[in-house]
């Protein structure tokens, strides 16, 4: 029996180890496996930079450019009207814009190129001091006071933006537009209607441009161009106003078209278009070999 018990505890002690080492085995199995994954992406990493550094190159850079007569104008104008009570002041803003819009429907412009593009309702405050309950007469009270406001009435901001499709109108409206009492006239600029359809072409040509001089220096250098490795762009497009472009702002800013007393005929300013420039540069890497 003793033996038995003996032999017992041996067994015991054989799986114990036994266990302990299967646990062994499979840390050092997992640390070994993370090793070899670090091994492979650092020399995945080296084989990268080899490459990159042994890879030729050439960059061309390729550019293209044209000029456009704008073929739509965009103005912007607002009214901003002010009322002891907010109907009163939309009253006002109200009557306003419904005259000047009345008249560029009647100047042929389409309803859809009418666009309302902000309206705000603000209250007006009256900024005061008291002293216990009594109004000073001044800036100052003597202490004690309280600094108090209080509203005294309201203000109505809107904004209308319209698109001319016939440019010739752009002085009889910019001038019409002053009759009426609008103001905030704003953003008399003249714009091609389908730039990003242009822009793209432009972008294209661009490409074209670097690709004929890539393949002509490859020729110049006696190598063949591989793949393309990157590919950039800039887009520059600066607008060109026609002369009358600061004289019709100011002719609506100071009353000259209209609306200011002593004056009753509208002075329609001259407002060349001028031209759109568009410009755009591509710049190209290749692989040569």
């Amino acid at each position: 029996m003793k033996l038995f018990i003996n032999n017992q505890k041996i067994m015991d002690e054989i799986a114990k180890d036994k266990s302990r080492l299967i646990k062994s085995i499979t840390a050092l199995m997992w640390v070994l496996g993370l090793v070899a994954v670090a091994t492979f992406f650092v020399l995945l990493n080296v084989n990268k930079s080899v490459d990159s550094a042994e890879r030729k190159t050439i960059t061309v850079q390729g550019k293209a450019e044209r000029y456009m007569t704008p073929d739509i104008a965009v103005i912007t104008f607002g009214v901003s009207e002010e009322g002891k009570k907010v109907t009163d002041a939309q009253k006002l803003a109200t009557d306003k814009i419904n005259k000047a819009i009345a008249f560029l429907k009647d100047s042929g412009i389409d309803e859809k190129d009418i666009k309302n593009i902000g309206y705000n309702v603000n209250p007006k405050y009256e900024y005061y001091y008291e002293n216990n309950g009594i109004r000073c007469l001044y800036d100052y009270c003597q202490p004690p006071y309280v600094y108090k406001n209080e509203i005294v009435g309201y203000q109505v901001d809107q904004q209308v933006q319209v698109k001319l499709r016939d440019l010739e109108k752009a002085g009889d409206i910019v001038s019409g537009l002053g009759s009426f009492g609008v103001g905030n006239l704003s953003g008399l600029s003249f714009e091609v209607e389908k730039l990003d359809k242009i822009e793209e072409e432009v972008k294209n040509e661009a490409i074209k441009d670097a690709r004929a001089k890539a393949k002509e220096r490859a020729k110049s250098l006696g190598v063949r161009l591989g793949d393309v490795l990157s590919v950039s762009d800039d887009g520059y497009y600066p607008i060109y106003y026609g002369k009358g472009y600061a004289e019709a702002t100011m002719a609506v800013a100071d009353g000259r078209g209209g609306g200011i007393e002593g004056v009753t005929v509208p002075i329609a300013p001259d407002v060349p278009a001028g031209q759109n420039q568009i410009v755009s540069t591509v710049t190209i890497t290749y692989e040569i070999k």
